[in-house]
């Protein structure tokens, strides 16, 4: 007996042991309606496949990648409602952007995505700066700024003069209208910049303002001057060899010019004797002319050759030895008014002038009432313009001189009628005195 139940129960752990160890079959439900199938022989007995899930078709997995995720899909924007500025065409928005200052039309990449790249293409944007402007700002926004060019302003300090080289090439390409370049150096420093003869090929200019340590090339051939050209500044500007010469062309060869300054102007080919030959300021449509030098390069006014000119402006620093003021006067007939600086002279410059100047109706003289001759000067001036409405002296020399000058000497010079009614006069010294 105890036999007997030893090998049961020896039995019975060899089965425990293997149902351990056997995995668990899943029990198939047939439901409460169906029988299993029947197998009708061990031949064609398989064992039964356990029904899988439908699963999409998945792009096969790469072994040590995670499946990349899908992009965000992005929000449409809503259109922009009707009369915004964003609905406008780009052509116009650009048309807008022209009137802006440079300052403001960059500024507006910052209102919307549509904008950031705007004012790169608006037409006709006025590149100015003001001065103390790094050169490299100008450089950053001439080289995206694909537009044409209405005005290019900058003023330029020592050891970025040649900045200038690079931009005017470029500003001609653009078609500028308005260029303004200054140099702020010093004279006779060896601090000059030479602008290359490109300057010539800015066809498309109405005006030019060069000033301060600036030398101006020979022009090249049939490029003499500007077709469209009606202002010219040209201030403490060097002219190299025949200089008078290139800038009688250069003024005869813009006939649209209507506002001309020369304010110490040098000449290096006369730098020491002065010695010009006498030339021509010809310009049919010129109005205003300012001229300012310490010496006398000869130029010449024509009547002929200036019948536009209203606004005259003539200061020579005393420094006109030579000059013929009757033939000066006379070219300066047609004006309307006219600031002059009246040399000193031992005899009157001006005794038998027989032009008048009918349209004078603002007169302004910087002289000396130290002599006569300085006296009968003025009174020759003053009887040929009766219609004189305002009259200025400015006194250069304030300090007293005794010179002898009979009162019928004055009147005999005067005549009725010269002073004519409303006219005003102002008497005043450099000096605050009289």
């Amino acid at each position: 007996m105890a036999i007997f139940l030893m090998g049961f129960r020896s039995r019975q752990r060899h089965s425990l042991a293997r149902t351990k160890c056997e995995p668990r079959r899943r029990k198939r439900d047939y439901g409460a309606s169906r029988s299993p199938p029947v197998v009708s022989s061990l031949a064609t007995a398989r064992p039964p496949s356990f029904a899988t899930p439908a699963t999409p078709n998945l792009p096969p997995r790469v072994k040590g990648k995670k499946m990349e995720a899908s992009p965000p899909r992005r929000k449409l924007r809503p259109p922009p409602p009707p009369g915004a500025v964003d609905s406008l065409p780009p052509e116009i928005l650009q048309q807008v952007l022209s009137f802006l200052p440079l300052r403001d039309a960059v500024r507006t990449s910052a209102v919307s995505r549509a904008w950031r790249r705007l004012w790169e293409s608006a037409p006709g944007l006025a590149l100015e700066w003001r001065p103390g402007t790094d050169a490299a700002v100008a450089d950053g926004v001439l080289a995206r700024y694909s537009g044409p060019v209405r005005s290019f302003e900058f003023v330029l300090h020592q050891g970025s003069f040649w900045r200038a080289d690079g931009w005017v090439p470029l500003l001609a390409a653009k078609g500028v209208q308005i260029l303004k370049l200054h140099f702020g150096g010093h004279w006779h420093e060896g601090s000059s910049n030479c602008l290359g003869a490109s300057i010539f090929s800015c066809r498309e200019l109405t005006s030019l303002d060069l000033a301060d340590d600036c030398v101006i090339p020979a022009a090249p051939p049939g490029l003499a001057g500007f077709p469209k050209l009606t202002k010219l500044r040209l201030s403490s500007i060097e002219f190299p060899d025949s200089g008078v010469r290139g800038l009688e062309a250069l003024i005869a060869e813009s006939p649209l010019l209507e506002e001309l300054l020369l304010d110490r102007l040098y000449f290096t080919d006369d730098e020491h004797s002065y010695g010009f030959e006498e030339w021509v300021i010809r310009a049919p449509n010129l109005r205003s002319l300012r001229i300012s030098t310490s010496f006398d390069y000869m130029w010449q006014i024509i009547d002929s050759e200036l019948p536009s000119v209203e606004d005259v402006e003539i200061l020579t620093g005393g420094d006109t030895d030579n000059r013929d003021f009757m033939k000066l006067f006379t070219g300066l007939a047609r004006a309307r008014k006219l600031h002059l600086e009246i040399p000193y002279r031992d005899v009157n410059a001006l005794e038998g002038l027989s032009c008048t100047f009918e349209n004078l109706k603002d007169l302004s003289l910087r002289t000396k009432f130290c002599s006569l001759p300085t006296m009968l000067c003025k009174i020759c001036i003053l009887k040929n313009a009766p219609n004189l409405e305002a009259l200025k002296f400015l006194i250069m020399w304030p300090y007293p001189e005794e010179v002898e000058v009979g009162v019928d000497l004055l009147n005999a010079q005067w005549i009725e009628g010269t002073s004519t009614p409303g006219t005003s006069c102002c008497c005043t010294s450099q000096l605050s005195k009289v």
